[in-house]
């Protein structure tokens, strides 16, 4: 029996906490869902905003700059078996 697209939904983001479980994803989002139909696998790609990534903008006069910065997106793809869910890989997502 397959399992549907929640199910694979579900377990992706449950198996991203626990393998994440010594950060904090902020703002954990499903950013797509793939059924690979040669491999009978779901990819599910989630996205977290990064701490490890900041982007950096300088705003304000240029006598007096003010350093603003902003967490970028990082994407994961949890690649899991359609018959029983268990995880099969992860990846870097790149854009």
């Amino acid at each position: 029996m397959t399992i549907g697209i929640k199910e694979a939904v579900k377990s992706a983001r449950e198996q991203a906490l626990q393998l994440f479980e010594e950060e904090t994803l902020n703002h954990l989002a499903l950013e797509e869902v793939e059924f690979d139909e040669a491999t009978q696998h779901w990819l599910v790609t989630l996205g977290y905003d990064s701490p490890h990534k900041l982007k950096r903008k300088t705003t304000g006069p240029s006598l007096f700059p003010t350093i603003e910065e902003e967490m970028q997106r990082e994407y994961k793809v949890f690649r899991l078996d359609s018959n029983d869910c268990h995880l099969i890989s992860m990846s870097i997502r790149s854009l």
